[in-house]
């Protein structure tokens, strides 16, 4: 599975980045910024799962619902740009 996700994750970087105009640039570094925001939420969820399954104490869990509440924002506002970075990707 993670030598799936390692395959995925790599599919479209080229390894010479200086050939990249400035639009594909920032269509990259947001990609690999939302992702890695993605993996974030992911393993906070995880936390705060364990927590649940745990019996942890509300604070910590109170705590980690906070993280994911904030990169859940962070996380939109990305993909919000992320979106408009692909959608003019012809328009350049």
């Amino acid at each position: 599975m993670a030598e799936a996700a390692g395959s995925l994750a790599n599919r479209d970087v080229p390894t010479d980045l200086s050939g990249l105009s400035a639009h594909e640039m920032q269509t990259l570094a947001c990609r690999t910024e939302l992702a890695t925001l993605l993996r974030g939420i992911q393993g906070v969820a995880g936390l705060a799962a364990c927590n649940l399954e745990t019996g942890g104490s509300v604070q910590d869990l109170c705590g980690l619902f906070s993280a994911l509440g904030q990169l859940d924002a962070n996380a939109t506002d990305l993909a919000g740009r992320y979106g408009v970075l692909i959608s003019t990707a012809g328009s350049a």
